[in-house]
């Protein structure tokens, strides 16, 4: 593909050191019929053979990039966004996954809106094997009928809690965003990606932009948690390890003046963000206080922190933002609540054949996926 040419969409994939479940991510991505879309490959600097597999796919509506040198994660993002000529941008994890045909579907949509709007969708999130662990479903969400967001309300919902549900806010991850918005972030700003983290940022910076989303109710892409990546890392410890080490490579970046220096990166990350964002665009969250007892009461339910070292360290806390021993009790209650339920769901969820036979790899995964959704289709 021409860098001229225009698109109606693009899925951008940045990558680094990942080959093996690349391959799967982007034969995924490809499993689609219309040629109206890219994808773009942006290798951050890989030693391994990521070049290789993107080159022996051999389909013309891939276009892959090398950083040439390391990047940080925000640099990397930016400079596969720069390449990027689609209408709507959505960034995928080289471990993720699109559903077979999602983006033919998705697309139709686009074509007859009568303007530009942000799109999201329910996410699954599947576990690669790790070691001697086989794969696994985490969580499958139920399709849902298309709803509008109020996008300013649930904004300030996250920093009124401290950074709780900022997932739930559209990003520049697994939601299509039209591109004309991230090119407004960068104008106003100087670039789309600030903090370290750009999917957080992004939820927050996005509400300022566009006053409302539209969840369409359907999966387009999912979530794949590998070995390597953070979000499998949660569970089996290796996250905060993972967490360092990219941080190095921001070298003197300073998280905001407000948050506890001695914390981990783990910790100080997400509420980091938040905040930048929110200083950033200080006339769209003027009057909206960040809670710093909800944000310690969502960090140890993430288990980024224990509840007891934050009892223990509230007079160092204390010399950065205030703290307040109930109040942070209070949220901490709602936080486990909020655990004990996800944890009921997740055991009632209807993983049916996945419960015990899940496929090795994404790709098997989303198309078994997608033959049971159309037989419940068929059967209905």
């Amino acid at each position: 593909m021409k860098k001229q040419d225009r698109v109606l969409l693009s899925i951008i994939i940045p990558t680094r050191e990942r080959a093996k479940t690349l391959a799967f991510t982007l034969a995924t991505a490809l499993d689609q019929t219309s040629q109206d879309y890219e994808v773009i490959i942006s290798d951050n600097a890989s030693v391994d053979d990521t070049r290789e597999v993107v080159e022996r796919c051999l389909d013309s509506r891939v276009r892959y990039f090398n950083t040439g040198r390391r990047l940080s994660m925000c640099d990397n993002y930016e400079f596969a966004l720069e390449r990027a000529v689609g209408e709507y941008v959505i960034f995928i994890g080289d471990d993720d996954a699109v559903m077979p045909g999602a983006l033919d579907k998705l697309m139709a949509r686009i074509r007859i809106a009568s303007e530009p709007i942000v799109y999201m969708w329910p996410l699954h999130t599947y576990d690669w094997p790790v070691g001697n662990k086989p794969a696994g479903v985490a969580y499958l969400a139920p399709a849902r009928a298309p709803a509008e967001l109020d996008l300013k309300r649930m904004a300030k919902f996250v920093i009124s809690m401290g950074s709780w549900k900022y997932y739930d806010l559209p990003s520049i991850y697994h939601c299509a965003i039209p591109k004309k918005i991230l090119d407004k972030i960068r104008v106003d700003t100087g670039r789309v990606f600030h903090s370290t983290a750009p999917d957080v940022f992004t939820a927050m910076a996005i509400p300022v932009m566009a006053g409302r989303a539209l969840n369409i109710g359907f999966t387009v892409t999912l979530n794949g948690r590998s070995a390597h990546s953070n979000g499998l890392g949660f569970i089996n410890k290796k996250a905060f390890t993972n967490i360092q080490l990219f941080l190095q490579e921001y070298n003197d970046y300073h998280f905001h003046s407000t948050l506890y220096p001695c914390a981990s990166g783990a910790v100080n990350m997400i509420p980091d963000a938040i905040l930048v964002a929110k200083d950033i665009f200080t006339d769209y969250y003027k009057g909206v206080l960040f809670d710093y007892d909800a944000m310690w009461a969502y960090v140890c339910r993430l288990r980024f922190a224990s509840y007891r070292e934050v009892f223990q360290k509230r007079a160092e806390i204390r010399r950065y933002h205030a703290f307040h021993p109930f109040r942070f009790l209070f949220f901490s209650v709602i936080q486990e609540i909020s655990v004990l339920r996800r944890n009921i769901l997740n055991l009632i969820m209807p993983l049916d054949e996945f419960r015990k036979d899940t496929p090795d790899n994404i790709q098997d995964f989303v198309k078994a996926l997608a033959a049971r959704s159309s037989n419940c289709r068929v059967q209905n």
